[in-house]
Order: structure tokens, then C-alpha cells, then sequence
């Protein structure tokens, strides 16, 4: 008998919602929530199917235990295949895809696969020999998602070469990878000869693809400064001691915002940073550092600027998607504006 295994976030497993991101993972030895749909439409294969349940931030806070219990999972139930998600566009649940079925590839060499969105940052840690269905960016489309599951879980029960191949170029995303490779010359004398080429005006290409950014147009200047409300914005990760929020140390996928009104300067030990792309510990020692509350209070006093917002914006920027990064900052360049803020002095590491 054929075993399908079946990864899920607590959301989807019908657990709960970010209330139970904590939970462990844990096996149950039937199909939940999307897995129920998949076997109904794979249908007439004697199929066993079992699910592993982990909560979001469980699986990215305990990483190494997620996946020792993933071990011994697999052991026992043996699986000829593995299934993540789909995760859409949802960040830490596509990471957690990524990385077991990453990881239960390495282990077992059975077929793995998973459904996500083209811009979630899972797609920047999938390992190889991993099918990747192409999704929309939210669960409205779960339905046909699935029925993509299930076709290609047919597939390759089945072993059909041909149409496994067919629905890879029609339904999977097209992941660039990385390889090492025996080059002609060494890396110094291939970085040259691009420099000596572009300096004498030469057709060159650069080994590393170039990512195109649009442009930013340049916002008008404050005309009043002195009547303005001006926020702070930082992509840093300062919050109140203990996370409260669980704002996440590296790929954000949101942002939160907290209280100053009537505080004077940060105070050590009340706030720290969750950021995984600086040494912290100056800013857990002395937090105005990051977020210099302390001067912009002072210079609020002598009349250099109107007013502090009442709430400073916060998210993770190291490792992040940019279009996540996007999404983020649209989102708090409109709470700023409905609440009359005129300008933004953005703290970075």
C-alpha cells in the first residue's frame, strides 16, 4: 500500500488561528483539511495518507526539534510521498514547506511536492528535485490548487515520465537554482575582464543576474516643518521585551506598530530587537540607538518640527521579499497618512 504524508500549518489543519501558531508538531494518521480533498480526487489507489500538523511560529522558533520529530515521523510511516501547503503567499508557512519537504527529499529521495505563490520567500529555499505548483497569492483558488495536487500525485504514483514532465512545464514555477561550475578562469581575472570591457564601452555580462527595481519618485519636501507631525519607521526590529507580537527576525512578513506617547526616551531592558542581520546588543543596551527618541523629543521641545507621532512602525528587513517589503511599507505609508502624519524619519541597521 502506497503512503501519502501531508504537511500542514495549524490554520489549515483546522487547529486554530495565530493563537496556536505555538503549537508542536504532531502526526495524525489520517488526511485533514486539504488532504481530505486531495485523496477524494485522487480516488481508487489504496492509498494511506497521514498528516504532520506544526504550528507557524513553532516550526521557526523550534526548527531543529520541528524536524527531529519530522524524523521519526517518517520512519515510522515510511511515506512514498510527501505534500506541503499549499502556502500561497503566506511567508513562514511557505518556509516550512520549503524546508521539509527540503529536507524529507534528502532523507528518503520519495517525490515531494508543494503549491506557493511566485513572490513567497519559500521559493528562495527550496532545494532541489522539488515540484512547485504554481498558486494565486490567496486560498480563493484552494479548489483547482488542489486539483493540481491531486493530478500530479497521480502522476507520479503512476510513474508517468511523459505527463510528469508535461505537467511540470505547465503548472510548476520555474525556481533558478545555483550550481558550481568549472570556469575557464578564475573569478579575479573574469571580474576584470568585465571592467576592463565596460570601460571601453564593450559588450559585457555580468555573471550575477541584475534585478531591475522601478523607480522611486522623490516626494515633495515638508513646506511647514514646524507644524508638521513626523513618525518613526524602522525596518530594525525593536519591540517591547519578550516579542509580545512574535515579529520575526528575519524575512518579515508584517509590521507592527507600538505606543511612545509621553515617553521620553527608550528605557533598557523594556525593549530589544528581534534582527538577525546586526549585532543587537547596542541597541538592547541603549534602544534610542535604533529609534533616537530621545533627540527627536528634544527637538520637538525647541520647535524644530511640530509634532511626534503617537506610535512608531517597526518591521524585520534583513532576507526579506521586496514584494513583501512593498506590500509592507504601502501598508504603513496609508495608516500614516489617514492619521495626518506629513513626514517619516526612517531608522535603519
Amino acid at each position: 500500500m502506497l503512503r501519502i504524508l501531508h504537511y500542514l500549518n495549524q490554520f489549515f489543519a483546522g487547529i486554530g488561528g495565530e493563537e496556536r501558531a505555538g503549537h508542536e508538531l504532531l502526526f495524525i494518521p489520517t488526511p485533514i483539511g486539504p488532504g481530505i480533498a486531495v485523496l477524494n480526487l485522487i480516488k481508487n489507489h489504496g492509498l494511506e495518507y497521514g498528516t504532520v500538523v506544526c504550528g507557524d511560529n513553532y516550526f521557526h522558533e523550534q526548527e531543529e526539534s520541528a524536524l527531529v520529530s519530522l524524523t521519526k515521523i517518517l520512519e515510522e510511516f515510511a511515506p512514498d510521498l510527501f505534500i506541503a501547503g499549499p502556502a500561497f503567499h503566506a511567508g513562514r508557512y511557505g518556509l516550512a514547506c520549503a524546508k521539509t519537504c527540503s529536507f524529507v527529499r534528502e532523507r528518503r529521495r520519495i517525490p515531494v511536492l508543494t503549491g506557493m505563490y511566485e513572490d513567497n520567500p519559500g521559493t528562495r529555499e527550496i532545494g532541489r528535485h522539488v515540484f512547485v505548483i504554481q498558486t494565486g497569492s490567496s486560498a480563493a483558488g484552494m479548489h483547482l490548487v488542489l486539483k493540481k495536487f491531486a493530478e500530479l500525485t497521480k502522476f507520479l504514483i503512476t510513474n508517468e515520465a511523459n505527463e510528469i514532465e508535461r505537467f511540470k512545464e505547465e503548472h510548476c514555477l520555474k525556481i533558478p537554482r545555483r550550481f558550481t561550475v568549472q570556469a575557464e578562469a578564475p573569478d579575479y581575472v573574469r571580474a576584470v575582464d568585465l571592467l576592463i570591457a565596460k570601460l571601453k564601452g564593450n559588450h559585457f555580462e555580468s555573471e550575477i543576474p541584475r534585478i531591475e527595481s522601478a523607480p522611486h519618485p522623490i516626494p515633495a519636501a515638508i513646506r511647514d516643518l514646524a507644524h508638521a507631525t513626523l513618525a518613526v519607521v524602522t525596518e530594525g526590529g525593536l519591540v517591547p521585551k519578550g516579542n509580545p507580537d512574535r515579529l520575526e527576525s528575519t524575512r518579515g512578513s508584517k509590521y507592527l506598530k507600538y505606543s511612545i506617547k509621553g515617553l521620553n526616551n527608550f528605557q533598557r531592558g523594556e525593549f530589544e530587537a528581534m534582527h538577525t542581520g546586526y549585532d543587537t546588543s547596542t541597541v538592547n543596551e541603549d534602544p534610542d540607538r535604533l529609534i533616537p527618541l530621545d533627540a527627536l523629543r528634544s527637538l520637538e521641545r525647541s520647535g524644530k518640527f511640530g509634532k511626534l507621532h503617537d506610535y512608531y512602525y517597526v518591521t524585520t528587513g534583513t532576507g526579506a521579499m521586496p514584494s513583501k517589503m512593498r506590500e509592507i511599507g504601502a501598508g504603513i505609508a496609508k495608516e500614516l497618512s489617514d492619521s495626518g502624519v506629513q513626514g517619516v524619519i526612517l531608522t535603519a541597521t
